[in-house]
């Protein structure tokens, strides 16, 4: 494990304490939206579904297969992929609250019987070998310290051809990467380890991966970080009981902060395992 990379019992805690309040905003969806240029008037909401669609297409999954979210939230991916496609989906998240929240999702919206979630941690996947014809990550992978050993786990556990998609911020300077991983603000404190954009397909490549595109979204999803901001301020009251006010402060302020830094990118990655 990497120096200041996140320790798995910290992220969990850290969802954990937010889960609640944030199932209740933007559909339960906790990633970036995606908007194709500065012109388009697509709501938030409309931005966080086409992410995941973005997501999936890169993924291309096809009727029958079997599917694992690794970083699966609160579920909401995984339900608009499930609507997509007659797949089989497991969604991973080390956070229980969050795997609570997903499999009351999976239930009400019917579709509990090919939709299921469970606590795992990404760094040792329980599953046996070659176990999913196709892998997504939702900006799950900002948290693992250890990117290479998370990707060789996909490989192992995928199919050989099988597909990974991934959407990840990362960084596009060696100085912006110690800075964003050493955690200056508490609200990234050991949650939070990027990789440098322009290193990708070499982790890939790592884990045994073929690389098939690697594309910077930066410009694409930025404007999320502004409806961020707005959505945890409307909710201010539960977030300070969930995290107290002095964190919150601090995260409202670290977004702010970076809301426009030309140091972030944002990953969105294809690959397949070797035939």
């Amino acid at each position: 494990m990497t120096e200041n990379a996140p320790d798995s019992s910290k992220v969990a805690d850290a969802y954990d304490e937010i889960t609640t309040v944030v199932a209740k905003l933007w559909n339960g969806n906790l990633h970036y939206g995606y908007w194709d240029d500065e012109n388009d008037q697509s709501t938030f909401g409309q931005a966080l579904d086409r992410m995941t669609d973005e997501v999936i297409s890169r993924l291309d999954p096809r009727p029958g297969q079997r599917i694992l979210d690794v970083g699966c939230g609160t579920g909401s991916p995984a339900l608009r992929l499930a609507r997509r496609q007659e797949v089989e989906i497991v969604g991973i998240s080390i956070s229980p609250r969050q795997i609570e929240v997903a499999a009351e999702g999976a239930r009400e919206a019917g579709v509990d019987d090919r939709v299921r979630y469970e606590v795992a941690d990404a760094m040792s996947l329980p599953y046996p070998d070659d176990s999913f014809d196709g892998v997504m990550a939702l900006e799950s992978m900002v948290h693992m310290p250890d990117k290479v050993q998370v990707l060789r786990e996909i490989a192992r556990v995928l199919r050989p051809g099988g597909r990974v998609s991934i959407a990840d911020l990362t960084v596009h300077e060696v100085s912006a990467q110690e800075r964003y991983n050493s955690a200056g603000a508490s609200s990234t404190e050991e949650t939070y380890t990027m990789a440098r954009f322009d290193e990708y397909g070499d982790l890939l490549e790592k884990a045994g991966l073929i690389p098939i595109e690697i594309t910077d979204a930066m410009q694409n999803t930025r404007r999320s970080i502004r409806y961020f901001i707005e959505g945890a301020l409307s909710c201010r009251d539960e977030y300070v009981k969930a995290i107290g006010v002095k964190e919150f402060e601090k995260r409202v302020e670290e977004a702010r902060k970076i809301e426009h830094t030309p140091e972030l990118g944002y990953a969105l990655v294809s690959a397949r395992n070797p035939d």
